[in-house]
């Protein structure tokens, strides 16, 4: 059986709730208990970011290629305005989607959906060709109308949907009560009742759970809304009578569940009203699956005092943990609960208060617990999934219509209506499913296409994007480079040679279901490209964001300041719309791991690493100009871009260090002047050994470049914070050992050395002593040419392809507590949400560097480190007012210790601080104030609008 599903119930507010959950794991059983069923289902791309959460909900249940969207026209809910044209013409291409797709029966499994929201279900009588089934949850709305039903055009609509149950070949009911409910309102119509049952993932949480709620000690528990029809204000008036007939009973009522703040209030005061203490009332709003069933399992007994319920859902989770369920005599309770001994009039409190006497009591006796689970056995999800297939086996599918025919039939129906000219012909060109091809990777390189600045990720992106393009003719076919700079969309690039083609040159890249690899540094364009990644995703297809180094999050005092705020919203929404990361190293992906959990992230994600290329491209070894050595000195090479980050300054206090203790060894230094070191490339320029022991070359070519690895005899590496480490890859290249700043990138990357040194990153000292421990080791320094050590170019780029198109992942992210339908938007904890505890302010301050002017010698600047001691991961992002956000901030002193200003700038965290991570932050002071008396700064951290955190660190200016 090939069987369609309408899966907008997945994308509305729904997926919250019951129905939501009843739909997947309807879906789920049925995959799981018959796979001679194939499945399809179908988004619609008018509520996209929900289809994009929607796809990931069953992205295990359901093939990738059986995943469709279709893009209806409503602009809001029929409820809200009305039955328009461009519903009317939504619904029909949604049938003429499903008719392209040719299932043997289509289900639609919420055809309420749509009161107020643009989704829009399948009907009947909408020309689709193959039989219909709609599950029937329940009438609530009609029997409490006045409650529900409360404008005209929301009785009209209700109305409308209910008539279409007459209509259905078949109505899946999903319990006796619901299905008797049905006949009742509507007559004989065809009918099944299918039932429910735990969930998977419920059973696998139950007794597994280790719930961070603060329990009361005794607590009789209610989950679900607060609305009126839930009868929650006598549950509460039971309470009173309880604590009357049972003075020392020392119960406390829990409630958990979404709720309006008005309807808690209101059930709040007429608990106090009772006389009841606050104490011994506790609500909880809505809690993770992990809370809810210790809810369920530390509760003495549910109540589920509802005037009408579908199934009963809450009561049958209750009883799978042993806990007794005294439930209202109403709606579908009764079957589920089965004890008529726990049931009451849902309109006495007289009635209810002696039932959870009787429960409390009787949940002492082991037996009574077995019972419980044994009849919560009886409702099986795989029971319900074969009643269901066996049902719609029975309906008969009418003769087969081609896309064509389909076009004709309805666009005839439409034309006798005068509404064919209007929405119908972009809703129906919008409705036929993406026609699939062959996979293809489409390579990102528009950073690098607009300007190449020659940076280490542009030198990447190139020589990538070159051997990509270089690859055998087979492979070159699934290979496509493209670049977007505007809303207009993706277009063709060379990968030979990354240039950005004329206008009227330009090939547009549609990009459907491809892998889409953003290979460059494109992070300013995140906005524009957000568009298109979305498209991607609901097309079927992936995005792989590539990752080279954190260094933005967690040293942007090393960045330029511009950099640090525009990666953070980059990162997040890659985050948002990523299906994948690849980095370029072990280390940066078990950075991002480590990222990932600590913000508790809530969708899976996949993480994968690569080594990048040595060579240098054929290029021939070219003088340098440098001057002749003494015999008894060694030279080390320093190779990057002057930047505060690479340590420059630490190697040339190190070797002050040696030169001072008469030693001739020389550093040599390679890479062009960056920003915020202008300082130090004076104290180069004027420094007494330039050009004797100390030099400087800012521009080198690839040849000047190998030549300079050839005369070195060890390699520096002095970074403070790195993504790779190429210049220790290319040291390994020549069998060069290397002088290394301990960090975990360069402990991975100088495995391909001859041989590795490793010093405290930041410490010169260290780092001489490494120096003295390298000139007198007896162990040879060098070694034979060893460019297998680490791949070449060519490699490296298949390396990349395996991973993205071969699957090869390190490792895949799984969250703690899954949020499957929770905003794309929402990472995690990347906010502060409430003051910190004492404890929560555990921290570490440390001068790094500085303080030493800026390149516009306007402001002095100092470089800390700051390091979170605490359990709480912090962030510059609090409330909309500003409160509550944590910042690094100073306090200017005089000679004498007084306080000069008090209340400085923030340095925000550009992202989080996770517990025991730290991050290098600035601190900028303005000149004038030393020509004001300022000659300390005390550096302290702050929570906005709570309090400054204590123990100031204390820097000289």
């Amino acid at each position: 059986m090939r069987l369609w599903v309408d899966g907008q119930c997945l994308q509305t507010a729904s997926r919250l709730r019951g129905i939501g959950r009843y739909v997947t794991e309807l879906i789920g059983a049925i995959a799981r208990q018959h796979p001679e069923v194939e499945l399809l289902i179908s988004f619609n791309a008018a509520m996209p970011d929900e289809a994009l959460l929607a796809r990931e909900a069953v992205r295990e249940l359901i093939a990738p290629d059986n995943i469709h969207v279709w893009h209806g026209a409503a602009r809001s809910g029929e409820a809200i305005e009305g039955y328009t044209t461009e519903r009317r013409h939504s619904e029909f291409a949604l049938a003429h989607h499903v008719n392209c797709l040719a299932p043997d029966v289509a289900l639609s499994t919420s055809p309420f959906e749509g009161a107020g929201d643009p989704s829009v279900p399948l009907l009947p009588d909408r020309l689709c060709a193959a039989p219909i089934a709609s599950i029937f949850y329940d009438a609530i709305p009609y029997r409490f109308s006045d409650l529900y039903l409360d404008t005209n055009p929301n009785r009209e609509y209700y109305k409308r949907r209910l008539e279409s149950h007459k209509r259905y070949d078949l109505n899946l009911c999903i319990s006796a009560f619901s299905q008797a409910e049905l006949k009742d309102i509507l007559g004989q119509v065809p009918s099944q009742n299918i039932s429910a049952g735990i969930s998977s993932g419920f059973i696998r949480l139950h007794g597994q759970t280790n719930s961070s709620l603060a329990f009361p000690g005794n607590f009789v528990l209610y989950v679900g809304a607060l609305d009126g029809r839930k009868n929650v204000k006598t549950l509460i008036d039971a309470f009173q009578l309880l604590d009357k007939r049972w003075p020392d009973n020392r119960l406390s009522l829990v409630l958990a569940g979404d709720a309006p703040r008005h309807l808690l209030s209101g059930l709040t005061s007429r608990w106090l009203e009772l006389g009841l203490t606050p104490e011994r009332l506790m609500a909880f709003g809505h809690v993770s699956d992990e809370d809810l069933v210790s809810l369920y399992e530390k509760a003495e007994l549910l109540v589920q005092p509802s005037l009408m319920e579908g199934f009963g859902l809450t009561a049958l989770e209750a009883m799978y943990c042993g806990t007794p369920v005294v439930a209202a005599r109403a709606g579908a309770l009764p079957e589920v609960v089965g004890q008529e001994e726990l049931l009451f009039d849902p309109a006495s409190a007289d009635q209810l208060a002696d039932a959870m006497i009787l429960a409390v009591r009787e949940k002492k006796h082991h037996q009574a617990k077995l019972l419980l689970k044994e009849r919560a056995g009886q409702f099986t999800w795989e029971k319900t999934a074969t009643t269901t297939i066996e049902s719609l086996a029975g309906l008969r599918r009418a003769d087969v219509s081609t896309i064509e025919a389909s076009r004709k039939r309805i666009a005839k129906t439409l034309r006798k209506e005068g509404s064919l000219e209007t929405t119908a012909p972009t809703v129906f060109s919008l409705a036929e499913p993406w026609t699939s091809r062959e996979e293809r990777l489409l390579v990102d390189a528009t950073a690098t296409s607009l300007i190449d600045h020659r940076t280490g990720i542009q030198r990447v992106v190139t020589n990538i994007c070159r051997e990509l393009a270089a690859a055998p003719p087979a492979k070159q076919d699934k290979v496509g480079f493209v670049f977007c700079d505007d809303e207009s969309g993706f277009y063709e690039l060379n990968g030979r040679n990354l240039r950005v083609p004329q206008k009227l040159d330009r090939n547009r890249v549609y990009v459907g279901d491809d892998t889409l690899l953003m290979l460059d540094s494109s992070w300013h364009l995140y906005s524009i490209h957000q568009h298109q990644w979305r498209a991607c995703r609901l097309r079927g297809g992936n995005i792989v964001t590539c990752l080279y180094d954190t260094v933005p999050l967690f040293a942007p005092a090393m960045c330029n300041p511009a950099v640090p705020p525009v990666f953070a919203h980059w990162l997040s929404a890659a985050l948002s719309n990523s299906s994948a990361f690849i980095c370029i190293s072990r280390a940066v992906a078990d950075e991002l791991l480590a990222f990932l959990e600590a913000i508790d992230f809530p969708r899976r994600m996949k993480v994968g690493y690569w080594q990048l290329g040595a060579d240098f491209g054929g290029a021939p070894p070219a003088p340098t100009g440098s001057a002749p050595r003494k015999q008894d000195a060694a030279s080390f090479l320093m190779v990057g871009t002057l930047e505060p980050r690479k340590g420059h300054a630490v190697a040339l206090a190190a070797f002050e260090k040696l030169w001072s203790e008469g030693r001739q060894d020389r550093l040599v230094i390679v890479g062009k002047l960056g920003w915020g070191v202008s300082y130090l490339a004076e104290r180069i320029r004027s420094h007494p050994e330039f050009g004797h022991r100390l030099f400087w070359h800012e521009k080198a070519d690839d040849g000047q470049l190998q030549q300079l690895y050839a005369e070195c005899d060890a390699l520096v590496a002095a970074s403070f914070a790195e993504g790779f480490g190429l210049p220790i890859v290319e040291a390994g290249h020549f069998g060069k050992p290397v002088i290394a700043s301990d960090i975990a990138v360069f402990r991975e990357v100088g495995q391909g050395a001859a041989k590795a040194y490793f010093f405290e990153t930041g410490n010169s000292e260290a780092m001489a002593d490494q120096v003295r421990r390298f000139t007198t080791d007896k162990t040879p320094q060098g070694r034979e040419h060893h460019a297998a050590a680490w791949p070449t170019w060519a490699e490296s780029a298949q390396q990349l392809r395996d991973v993205v198109l071969g699957d090869r992942w390190y490792k895949t992210y799984e969250p703690r507590s899954p949020k499957p339908f929770a905003p794309p938007s929402y990472l995690g904890r990347t906010k502060m949400t409430k003051p910190l505890p004492p404890e929560g302010r555990e921290h570490r301050l440390r001068l790094v560097e500085g303080p030493y002017p800026t390149d516009d010698a306007k402001a002095l600047k100092a470089i800390v480190a700051v390091s979170n001691l605490s359990p709480e991961v912090w962030s510059s992002a609090g409330k909309e007012d500003g409160s509550l956000a944590i910042a690094l901030s100073y306090h200017l002193l005089n000679g004498e210790g007084g306080d000069l200003f008090y209340d400085n700038p923030r340095t925000p965290i550009p992202l989080v601080l996770p517990p025991g991570e730290t991050i290098l932050l600035p601190i900028l002071v303005p000149m004038e104030w030393k020509a004001r008396g300022a000659e300390f700064m005390d550096i302290e951290l702050v929570q906005e609008g709570v309090a400054w955190f204590g123990s100031p660190l204390r820097v000289p200016l």
